[in-house]
């Protein structure tokens, strides 16, 4: 029996108010994805502190993931670059970097840093003499000339001076490149107080969405020595590490309201009295600490887009570029390509940890009852830490673990 034409009406009509419907929960959906990920899109404002302009803008970069970076690796490359820009190229990394003083933190076989200026053969005559003679005085930089139809040499010198950590930073050497400048830093150093393995045991960490992955986590109590915060708003813990003559320390701090909001909202007041509010533990204070062992490596991705939010922008640009205190060219020299890549381990024994920062200059043309009270803290969700030197408060390495990556192929006993 055929539909009457009502009917037909009345059919379609309700098909059509179907798709509607479906096309409007499309359409909302979709709306809430891109609201979800706005939220999370941070509009960080560069305020003119180094430390914390580039702290903000990677988290910002690598937002609920894992990222490590070195502000104190980076500053000296920037500081290299420095010596050999002019005019508004140096004007612009002036107003990032400042003119401090950089310490000198090296400690001999347990945190090193080297410097190096990779030059082509063919470029070799227009470097300026002034401006080796003031890399090898200021960073003691290694002058290294090649062909440089590969980047072996670029890559072996970083492996090396990394102690392997970081195998290589190129992939190709660029048609325009003439000279690279690269800055390197090594860490190796075991904990005051190291982590028996007996009491490592595996127990769930609490990722950024609320799911649970389980982890290596390392526990130790300590009565003296360590440092501990625990109020309202953060948990926290300094741990010192085995030193000769400099004192080096890791910060972790476990916000209570975040990891992003608490990097949002840090400035350098903040930054530089990290520690002042944290508490020694006492023989009337134990502190139990529960921390995951964990290993990873980082390249910051846009290393560039970051500078040039900072503030350093004609440096890459090949016409506006001012390298002239570097070097005497027909055509412009600017920088064509800026790396920065870090690993670090962190484990029972103790904490390595690598850095290299990279500039490609190129050529325009195209060459039960106690007696104590137990203060528990556990860093079973995301946390921020930090290496720092004590004395003069400069941050060697700062990072973010959202996810503690587990070790591969190893196990607390035979940890090297």
């Amino acid at each position: 029996m055929e539909m009457s034409k009502k009917e037909k009406i009345k059919r379609s009509a309700i098909i059509i108010i179907i798709l509607l419907i479906a096309c409007l929960s499309i359409i909302n959906s979709r709306a809430r994805r891109i609201k979800k990920q706005k939220e999370k899109e941070v509009n960080v404002e560069v305020v003119g502190n180094y430390n914390i302009d580039i702290i903000k803008l990677t988290n910002n970069e690598s937002v609920d993931s894992n990222y490590l970076i070195s502000p104190y690796n980076i500053e000296i490359a920037l500081n290299m670059l420095r010596d050999g820009a002019n005019g508004k190229t140096k004007e612009e990394i002036d107003k990032v970097i400042g003119n401090r003083k950089i310490n000198d933190v090296s400690i001999k076989d347990k945190l090193n840093i080297a410097n190096a200026v990779f030059i082509k053969d063919l470029y070799k005559d227009n470097v300026k003499k002034d401006y080796i003679s003031l890399l090898d005085k200021n960073y003691k930089a290694d002058i290294l000339y090649d062909k440089f139809e590969t980047p072996d040499v670029i890559n072996n010198w970083v492996k090396e001076k990394t102690n392997g950590m970081i195998p290589k930073i190129l992939d190709r050497i660029s048609k325009d490149y003439v000279m690279g400048l690269a800055s390197a830093l090594a860490l190796d150093v075991e904990w005051d107080k190291s982590f028996e393995c007996v009491n490592t045991i595996e127990e769930n960490f609490t990722k950024i969405d609320n799911s649970k992955m389980k982890v290596e986590m390392m526990h130790q109590t300590y009565t003296n020595g360590a440092k501990y915060l625990k109020n309202s708003e953060v948990e926290g813990i300094v741990l010192p590490y085995k030193s000769d003559d400099k004192e080096l320390e890791f910060v972790a701090i476990l916000p209570k309201d975040g990891v992003n909001n608490y990097i949002n909202n840090l400035d350098e007041d903040k930054l530089k009295n990290i520690t002042n509010d944290f508490k020694d533990a006492t023989s009337k204070m134990h502190v139990n600490l529960s921390l995951p062992r964990f290993t990873y490596s980082y390249d910051v991705k846009d290393f560039i887009g970051i500078l040039k939010k900072m503030g350093i922008v004609t440096a890459f640009d090949e016409n506006l570029a001012d390298f002239t205190k570097m070097a005497v060219v027909d055509t412009n020299l600017y920088v064509g390509e800026a790396i920065h890549k870090t690993k670090v381990e962190l484990n029972e024994k103790g904490t390595k940890a690598a850095a290299v920062t990279y500039f490609g200059m190129f050529e325009a043309t195209g060459l039960v009852d106690r007696d104590y009270e137990e203060v528990d803290i556990k860093f079973n969700k995301p946390f921020v830490y930090m290496i720092r030197e004590r004395n003069t408060g400069e941050i060697l390495f700062f990072g973010t673990v959202f996810e503690p990556n587990k070790w591969e192929g190893t196990t607390c006993s035979n940890i090297d």
